[in-house]
C-alpha cells in the first residue's frame, strides 16, 4: 500500500512538470495562462503588451496599426448584447461539465481496477480534470472572441437579426417606393415610405445592394450584428430623365401633397407645393404616360410632355360619387357621378309612375341616397297614392324599400340611422304619426316617437325634438316637447305644455313658443331655457353637420354660410341667386349646394378651403330635409 501511494505522488508530480513546462512555454502567445508559478527566474516582458507595444521587425507602421486594429478587433465583442450571449453560452459547457463531475463524485467517484490502465489513473487525477476544463473554457472564450468564429457559432446557434433601409431621391430627398434592396441572398422593395425590413438574416459581414431603373446603384460591405440593425438612409442619384408633374386637387385649387405617381416600376411622390419629380430610364419610357393615384381621388391618367424641361401639369378630383334625379326622358332617373360630371351612370331607372313630390338625400359618407317617390304606383283602401321610401347603395346599385305611406318627410342622416315621419291617411286609426329611426348597416329600424298629433318634428346637434300636441280623442296623452337619441335612449321631456312652434334660430338654441303665445328660448347644448318677448326674425335655420360635427352649413337668402363649431364664427362660403338646399358635404371640407332659378337647375360642388364652385349636372327639382322646405 505504501509503495503504491508513492507510485501515485511520483506521476503527479511528473505530469505537474509537464503541465508547468507547457504553460511556460506557451504562455506568450497562446492566451493561456501557466498552471503554476513560473520556472523562469528570469522571466522576460510579453512582446504585445498593451502598455509597452512593440513594432516587430520588417514591419511598417500601417501594418503595425493594422495588427492593432485586428487584435483589439479580436478580442472585443461588437456590442453589449453579442457579448452577454457569449458569456451565457461559454457558462452554459462549463456548468454541464462541472455538473458531470459533481455527479461523479457524489456517486463515490469513477471505479477503476487498482493498477488499471494509464486513461484509469488520468481520471483519478483531480489536478488533470481540471486543467481539461480550464483548456475547454479558454478554447471557447478564445472561439467567441475573434468575429469569424463568433459569427460562424451564432449562425450554427440558429441566431437570426433584422435589419432596415431607407432609401430617398438625392434630387428631392423624398421616399422613393419600389426601390430593390438586396441584403446577403435576401431581397425586398422599399414601401411608399421608402424603407425596406428584413428578417431572418444572418449575423456577420454581407452586402447591400439598392438598385432602381434610372438611378445609380450602391453597394456597401456591411456587418449584420445583434439587434434590429436600422442601416440609415440612402440618396440616390439620378442617371436618368427627369419629369415634373405639378398636382392640384379638383375643388380647392390648391396643391395636393402625397400623390403617387407610377410609369411601370417607377414611383414618385409629390411634396407640400404638389410638386413630383420622376426619373424615368428614358424619354422613351415617357410616351406610356403617367398614373396619378391618392387615397380619396380618383386615378388619373397624365400625358408628359416631349420636352423634360417642360411642367406637366394634373389635377385630382375627389373619387367620392353623388346622386341626383333627372327628368330627360319623361322618367325620374336616379343617377349617380363623379364631382366634375365624369363616369355618369343610371343607379335607379324611373318607372314614370313618380309624381313632381320627389326627396332625395345623400348619406353623410356618401353611400347611400334615401329617395322618396311614387315610383310604385301603389295605393292604399280608399285609393290614395301611397309615398314610397326607397333606400339606394350608390356602389352597387342595389336598393331595398324601408316604409310605403301616405306622407314621408326625411328629417335627418345622423351618422348611418335615417330619422323619418311617416303618415298614415287613415283618419281612424290611432297613433297617424310616427317618428322612425333606421340604421341602413344592420338593416334595424327603432320606433323614436308615435302619436296621433305632431306639431314639430327636427334635429340638431345629432338629438331628434318632436312636439306632441293635444288631441280631443284621447285626453290624456302627454303634450309638450321632447328630445330622444336616434338609438332611442336618453328620452326627455324638455317643456311640459303644448307647443306650437319650434324654430331653430342659431347653432345652440331653439325659439319655442307655447299654444298660449309664449315665447322661450332653449338651450341645445345645456338645456337651459328661459321665457323672452317675441323673436326679432321668425326664420328657421336648417344646419346640416360634417360627419365629424366639427363644422356645419346653413342657407340664408341665396347665401351659404359655414359656421365652425369650436369657435362659433361662421364664414361665407358661397352667395348666388338661386342657391337653396338640398346641401350634402363631402368629407369634411367640401360640400353640394343647389342653384334654382330662372336659368337652371343644377348641383354645384364647393370647396371650404377655397376655389370656385364646380357645376356638377343639370338636375330635376327635388326637395331634402322636411324642417328645411
Amino acid at each position: 500500500m505504501p509503495e503504491q501511494n508513492k507510485k501515485d505522488k511520483d506521476e503527479e508530480r511528473q505530469l505537474q512538470e509537464v503541465a508547468g513546462a507547457g504553460a511556460k512555454e506557451n504562455g506568450a502567445g497562446s492566451g493561456v495562462p501557466p498552471l503554476g508559478p513560473s520556472l523562469d527566474p528570469d522571466p522576460k516582458p510579453v512582446a504585445n503588451d498593451v502598455e509597452n507595444e512593440s513594432v516587430p521587425v520588417n514591419s511598417t507602421p500601417e501594418s503595425a496599426k493594422q495588427a492593432k486594429e485586428e487584435d483589439e478587433d479580436s478580442t472585443s465583442y461588437d456590442d453589449e448584447k453579442t457579448e452577454q450571449a457569449i458569456n451565457e453560452i461559454v457558462a452554459k459547457e462549463g456548468d454541464e461539465l462541472l455538473a458531470v463531475q459533481d455527479a461523479g463524485s457524489m456517486r463515490g467517484g469513477v471505479k477503476f481496477k487498482a493498477g488499471g490502465s494509464a486513461s484509469s489513473r488520468f481520471w483519478r487525477s483531480k489536478l488533470l480534470r481540471l486543467t481539461l476544463l480550464f483548456l475547454f473554457l479558454c478554447g471557447a472564450a478564445v472561439l467567441f472572441t475573434m468575429p469569424k468564429t463568433r459569427y460562424w457559432a451564432l449562425n450554427h446557434a440558429n441566431v437570426r437579426s433584422s435589419a432596415s433601409v431607407v432609401v430617398v431621391d438625392s434630387t428631392t430627398q423624398l421616399p422613393l417606393k419600389g426601390v430593390h434592396v438586396t441584403i446577403g441572398d435576401q431581397s425586398a422593395n422599399t414601401d411608399s415610405d421608402g424603407k425596406a425590413k428584413f428578417t431572418n438574416l444572418m449575423l456577420g459581414p454581407a452586402e447591400l445592394s439598392v438598385s432602381q431603373v434610372g438611378f445609380d446603384e450602391i453597394t456597401r460591405n456591411i456587418t449584420i450584428g445583434w439587434g434590429s440593425n436600422p442601416l440609415g438612409s440612402f440618396a440616390l442619384k439620378a442617371t436618368g430623365v427627369q419629369y415634373v408633374i405639378e398636382v392640384r386637387d379638383y375643388l380647392s385649387d390648391q396643391s395636393l401633397e402625397g400623390v403617387e405617381a407610377t410609369n411601370g416600376t417607377v414611383t414618385a411622390i409629390s411634396d407640400k407645393k404638389g410638386k413630383i419629380t420622376l426619373t424615368l430610364e428614358s424619354t422613351v419610357a415617357s410616351s406610356d404616360g403617367v398614373s396619378l393615384s391618392k387615397p380619396g381621388y380618383r386615378t388619373e391618367k397624365v400625358t408628359l410632355n416631349e420636352d423634360p424641361k417642360k411642367l406637366a401639369k394634373a389635377v385630382m378630383v375627389p373619387s367620392r360619387k353623388t346622386a341626383f334625379a333627372t327628368k330627360q326622358n319623361g322618367k325620374y332617373d336616379v343617377y349617380k357621378t363623379d364631382l366634375d360630371g365624369k363616369n355618369r351612370e343610371v343607379l335607379l331607372p324611373g318607372t314614370g309612375a313618380e309624381n313632381g313630390n320627389i326627396t332625395l338625400v345623400v348619406s353623410p359618407d356618401g353611400s347611400r341616397a334615401a329617395l322618396v317617390s311614387t315610383r310604385e304606383n301603389r295605393r292604399d283602401s280608399d285609393g290614395f297614392l301611397l309615398s314610397t321610401l326607397t333606400l339606394i347603395n350608390i356602389e352597387s346599385g342595389a336598393k331595398v324599400t324601408i316604409a310605403e305611406s301616405s306622407q314621408i318627410q326625411l328629417i335627418d342622416w345622423i351618422g348611418q340611422r335615417l330619422i323619418f315621419q311617416q303618415a298614415s291617411s287613415d283618419s281612424t286609426a290611432g297613433n297617424r304619426y310616427t317618428v322612425v329611426s333606421y340604421n341602413y348597416a344592420d338593416n334595424t329600424r327603432l320606433q323614436l316617437a308615435a302619436a296621433n298629433r305632431l306639431s314639430t318634428v327636427m334635429s340638431a346637434q345629432s338629438i331628434v325634438y318632436y312636439a306632441v300636441a293635444a288631441d280631443a280623442t284621447n285626453p290624456s296623452v302627454q303634450v309638450g316637447l321632447f328630445r330622444i337619441s336616434p338609438d332611442g335612449s336618453g328620452k326627455q321631456r324638455i317643456f311640459e305644455t303644448e307647443i306650437s312652434t319650434v324654430l331653430r334660430s342659431t347653432y345652440n338654441t331653439f325659439s319655442v313658443q307655447t299654444a298660449e303665445g309664449i315665447w322661450y328660448t332653449y338651450d341645445v347644448a345645456n338645456g337651459s331655457k328661459s321665457q323672452v318677448d317675441s323673436p326679432g326674425s321668425l326664420a328657421n335655420r336648417m344646419y346640416i353637420d360634417n360627419s365629424g360635427r366639427t363644422k356645419s352649413l346653413w342657407i340664408n337668402q341665396g347665401t351659404l354660410t359655414s359656421y365652425d363649431v369650436a369657435s362659433s364664427k361662421e364664414t361665407v362660403v358661397e352667395t348666388q341667386g338661386g342657391l337653396a338646399y338640398p346641401v350634402q358635404w363631402l368629407g369634411d371640407t367640401a360640400a353640394i349646394y343647389r342653384i334654382a332659378n330662372g336659368a337652371e337647375i343644377a348641383d354645384y360642388a364647393v370647396s371650404l378651403a377655397g376655389g370656385t364652385p364646380h357645376k356638377i349636372a343639370d338636375v330635376a327639382l327635388s326637395y331634402g330635409f322636411a324642417q328645411a322646405q
